[in-house]
This record gives structure tokens, sequence and C-alpha cells, in this order.
């Protein structure tokens, strides 16, 4: 039939079409297979993927039961300890226990969804769940955001439940699911400050405090975070201290915020991000008389509160804001299908429909690029140097260094007799070496700067494996240390350096044992063999735990292009003075350097003033034409001292493009 329309008027919408996937038992197994398909994919990176420090951080501290810990509270040391006494000490059950919380995500966005949304949009929304990057990263490690947005949509699904029909059952799991949130990790606060929010802002939730069941949730709820609240009560407070003095890096930085915005887009994937930003736009205004606006307060609240706070705090980390995206997942099946109905015509729909089709799309090419990233960290020395750069993160396998370690430990027994311990630079280092190496094996930590800011001296100290342990437990007897050298010792600042004249007035007969290097360059462990003081000496340079000849940059496992231009710089000291410094490539040298330089902006430290040439005892250098060739190298210096010997410095690896 012909339709007429004004020449003024819009022309009307072709209205809803068909269903993309036939009937709601047939969506509900395309859910299935592609959950099925997920869990597999994500198996396979968490059998490849090295094990994190997070990991072994949880696994050691759930080793040494308590009620809380100076940086998380007990909930997953407490599972990690749980899971490795049943499955044992390998990262694999911890990361199987993973895979299947993440499994559960789904069915918890369904639940969450339901009060809200149609029973086909509720298991849309479980699938787009499994499309959401934010969402689906969640299993191949162990770690406690995949936790945290289980429990935040069970609680909402309980809470959206409890405030329609006030039954008491679901304020009890609201509270369950609250306390839980709150035992795996303090992020759990903001999504409780957003309910309370909603309690205080909105009509529907003001009319909740007349409610039992309300208290009940939130007694509840407390329970949660009563470990820890005795824990740091009687521990002067490190989570507090951490967390809030120690760990945020103030300054006004707009590009910051730009970037971590941006960064938040790319995790929901872009599409999903703005139906989630319509869709509460329409809980929390079109339709603000709805439970449905719990939804819009939580998962708006929990977004704005990192993004306001990164205005002022340059250590917002990008993972934060992700539970976000959970209970806002409920709206995006009804937006984008409202989107494509609203097309005025077959083209226009087509277009839409493609458009759509697109967010599946994006997230299947960030899997196949994470997928290979994978890969990448887990098989550095077999791919091509190349292909390195695409790996940035912090995976490197520490088992490496265990037979470089076993070889040291027969070192120091050799020259010191059978009982030896293992000390590291701190906990970072000592957990790493812990896990999931040798079951029962205990490293002691010195107390490098890094424990001192997250107080996590103070845990080690009641472990019995922190710096004045090893002392009072090992005095006059050897030890291996396993130091993780930083890129820029002498550039760090004061704590580093004074934490390096501390240990080394704690060792005697100090022998340096070798470099383990760690692929992909990044990490070089260095270890030594010693004989523990029982009272520490004043420092006395020079000492064998500070280089002498030493690299600031480039840094280990820098990539440069053979045109590379830079200037780069170090430090060279020796008793008898140097008159010269060299850069090797490769065990040839390739470039002199400006050796005798003392910059005012970056003055070497005093432990240093063993050289007769103190002050001036840096260096720097550019890279002739020429001298910079593709491929896998190692950089070195040679520096020629006084009396005409030289003496060559470690070697770092160094990537060529």
């Amino acid at each position: 039939m012909t339709q007429f329309y004004e020449l003024s008027a819009d022309k009307p919408a072709m209205g809803p079409g068909g269903q993309i996937i036939g009937d709601d038992r047939l969506l509900i197994r395309a859910g299935l297979i592609l959950l099925a398909v997920m869990t597999v994919w994500k198996l396979y990176i968490a059998l490849v993927t090295n094990v994190l420090w997070d990991e072994a951080h949880f696994v050691m501290s759930g080793a040494h039961p308590d009620l809380a810990y100076p940086d998380i509270p007990a909930g997953y040391p407490w599972l990690a300890w749980l899971v490795t006494s049943v499955g044992g000490w390998s990262v694999v059950p911890l990361r199987l226990v993973a895979l299947v919380i993440a499994a559960a995500i789904p069915f918890a966005v369904w639940f969450m969804a339901r009060p809200v949304t149609s029973q086909r949009n509720a298991v849309w929304a479980a699938i787009i769940a499994l499309l959401c990057p934010a969402v689906t990263m969640n299993g191949p490690i162990f770690y406690p955001e995949g936790g945290l947005q289980l429990l935040l949509a069970l609680m909402a699904g309980c809470l959206l439940r409890a405030i329609s029909d006030n039954g008491l059952k679901w304020w009890i799991g609201a509270g369950v699911c609250a306390g839980l949130g709150l035992l795996a990790h303090y992020r759990f606060v903001v999504p409780g400050l957003a309910v309370f929010a909603f309690l205080l802002a909105h009509p529907l939730g003001r009319r909740q405090w007349r409610q039992p069941g309300l208290y009940i949730s939130a007694g509840l709820a407390a329970l949660g975070v009563l470990p820890a609240i005795i824990y740091n009560v009687a521990n002067d407070w490190p989570a507090l201290q951490f967390h809030v003095v120690q760990r945020p890096r103030l300054g006004l930085d707009l590009q910051f915020v730009v970037t971590l915005i941006v960064t938040q887009i790319f995790f929901a994937n872009p599409l999903f991000f703005f139906a989630m930003a319509v869709g509460a736009k329409k809980a929390l205004w079109d339709e603000r008389d709805k439970p449905a606006a719990l939804l819009g307060y939580i998962g708006v609240g929990i977004f704005g509160f990192y993004v306001v706070q990164a205005l002022f705090n340059k250590t917002v980390m990008i993972h934060w804001p992700l539970m976000a995206f959970v209970p806002l997942l409920a709206f995006v099946p009804g937006v984008l299908i409202g989107y494509v109905d609203r097309a005025a015509s077959d083209r226009v729909r087509r277009f839409r429909t493609l458009l759509v089709a697109l967010g599946p799309a994006i997230t299947v090419v960030a899997g196949v690029v994470f997928s290979v990233m994978a890969y990448v960290s887990a098989n550095q020395m077999q791919i091509p140097y190349s292909l390195r750069e695409l790996d940035s993160s912090e995976t490197e396998n520490w088992t490496l260094a265990e037979g470089d370690l076993t070889a040291a430990l027969a070192r120091a027994r050799t020259r010191f007799g059978y009982d030896v311990s293992i000390a590291a630079n701190g906990h970072n280092s000592a957990v790493r070496l812990e896990f999931p190496a040798v079951k029962g094996r205990q490293v002691y930590a010195l107390n490098d700067p890094d424990d001192l800011k997250t107080r996590f001296v103070q845990a080690r100290t009641k472990w019995g494996l922190d710096r004045d342990s090893l002392v009072r437990d090992h005095a006059g007897k050897g030890v291996v240390l396993v130091l993780n050298a930083p890129d820029y010792v002498y550039h760090e600042g004061k704590a580093e350096i004074d934490f390096y004249k501390d240990i080394c007035g704690l060792f005697d007969d100090v022998e340096p044992f070798g470099v383990t290097e760690l692929p992909p360059g990044r990490v070089a462990l260095q270890m030594y063999t010693a004989r523990v003081r029982a009272t520490p000496k004043p420092f006395a340079g020079p000492c064998p735990l500070l280089p002498s000849l030493y690299i600031g940059q480039p840094t280990r496992g820098a990539f440069l292009t053979t045109d590379d231009k830079s200037n780069y710089f170090g430090v060279a000291a020796d008793p008898i003075g140097i008159t010269r410094v060299d850069v090797l490539i490769d065990g040839r040298v390739v470039a002199p350097t400006r050796y005798g330089l003392d910059d005012e902006r970056a003055r070497m430290p005093d432990v240093l003033a063993f050289d007769p040439n103190y002050p001036k005892v840096q260096f720097d250098f550019k890279f002739p034409d020429g001298a910079l060739t593709p491929g896998d190298h190692k950089l070195s210096i040679r520096a020629t001292r006084s009396d005409g010997t030289t003496v060559d410095g470690p070697a770092r690896r160094l990537y060529v493009k």
C-alpha cells in the first residue's frame, strides 16, 4: 500500500525486524557454544603465560595465614592457599579456578539483567559479556578482577530483586556478595559507595531505609571487611599508609585522564562503550523512576570515581575502572536493538546491522592480538627478535634462573658450609623465587625501598623473612644474594642508594657469581655468594654489590633503530681512576665516550667517592653511523684505568631494528 508523508516530516522507523538467532533456546545454545570456545581459548593463554608476580604474591601470602596483608585483604591469599593445598604447588590449579570464575560471569550478568529487561535481552547481555574485552579478559591468570566482577553482578542482581519485592533472601545474598567482594579487594568499596549514593539520592533507594533487610545486608558486608580492619588497627594501618599516603602521585595531568578514558573505551569495546553510555543515560534520566537506575548508579559511579581521581592522581591503573562496565552490560542489547529498529529504510537497517556487527569483530581482532602477544611472551627466545618488542609486559619466566641459583647455592656451600640461605632485594623478587620453583623454599627480603613503600616489611617481619631475621638467624653463615638490579641504580634517588649502602654493610666475603638474564633481556639477576655479618659495618666503597661500570641508557632489552642518534649515558669508577671508556657491541669497540662529566642535574652519589676523579665519573655517547646493525646484540663498556689496564663491564641485551 502506498504511504504519503509531509515533506517536512521524518520518515517513520521501520520497527522491529527479524530475530538474529531464532528462538531463545537457540540463542542460549549459541551463547553456551561461544562460552566453551572462549574458555578453551583462555585455557591456552593460561597454559602458556608465565607466572605473574601477583600470583606468586597471593600464594606466598596465603602460605602465611593472617587476617589481611599490607596491600590487600585476605580473600585471594586464602583462596590461593586452599587451591595449592588441594591442587598442588603449581600455577595451573590457580588458573583453572580463575577460569571457572570467569566462566560464571556471563551467568551472573544474565541474573543481574533479568529484572530490568526481557529474557532474550538478558541472554544477549550474557553473550555480550563474553564479547566485551573488559570482562572476557578474566580467567587466564589468577587475579581478583574476575572475582570482583562476578560478585558485583551477583550483588547487583540480588539488590534489584530486593528493592522490587523486599525478599529477605535477596538482601542476604547481596550482603554475602558484598562481604566476599570486600574480602577479595579494597576496590569493592567503590561499588558500595555507589549503592550508598543510590540509597541517599534516589526515591526508590530512600524507601529502602525502612526495610530491615537493608541493615542485615550491610552487616554481612561489614563482616567481609572486618578482618582487614582488625589487621590494620593492629599493624598501624599499612593499607592506608600505602594506598592513600605513599602510592598516589599527585598533580594535574589532563593527558593522563584522556589516555585513561580512551583506554577504557577500547577495553569495553568502542561499540559497547557507547551503548553503555546511552543505556546509563536512559536509566539515570529518561527512566530514572525504575529499579534499573541502580545499575546506572553503580556503573557511572565506579567509572566517575576513577576518572575524577585521575585528575589529580597519576597512579590510577587502567584495570581499576573495569568493574564499571559489568552493571552497564544489562543495557547494551536494548540500546543496540533499538538503534537498528529505528532505521527508516532497509538500506539504513543493513548499515546499522553491519555497524553493530563490528562490535564482536573488534573483540575477535583484539583476541587474536592478545593471543599473539601471549605466545610471544612465552616463547621469547624461539621467535624472531623483531617480534619480541610486541611484549612489553613484566611476565619473565623466573624459573629459568633455577639452574644458576642451584649452582650458586653449591658454590656458597663449598665456601661457607651446608646451611646457606637465599636473599633478594625485596618481596617482589622473593616471591618469584619461592613460587612455583621449590615448595617450602624461603627467601629473605632485604627491605628494598618498594617494601618500605608498600609496608610489606611488616608482613615479612612477622614471617621471619626480613633483613633483621636474616641477620638474627644466619649470622656467620653463607647466603646467596639474588639482586634484581634497577636500570638506574645511581639515578633512582636517595632511597635506592641508601638501600645498597645498608646491604653492603651486612655481608663479608662477597664473591660475584654471575648474572642471569631473563628473556627478553629486561631483567638481569645478579647473584653473589657471601657471609652474613652478625653486626652491620659502616659503608666503605667500593662495594661489590654496587656497579663500578654502569650503563644508564639504553636500558636492558631496549629496541633501537639503525639510524639512532640519541645521547646515552653511564658511570665508570675505579680506585686508581679511569682515563677512557669505550662502547662495545658484541665485544667489538664501536664508539668512544666523553668521560669525566659531572652533570649538576644528576650528580653521582658519594658511594663512588673512592675514585680519585669523583665526582667527574660520568660519560655520555652516541652511536656513530654504521655502528647499529639489525639484530640481537650485546652492549657493554670497556674502561681503561690509569695504569693502562682495561676492565669490561657486564653486557646487556640490545635489539636493533
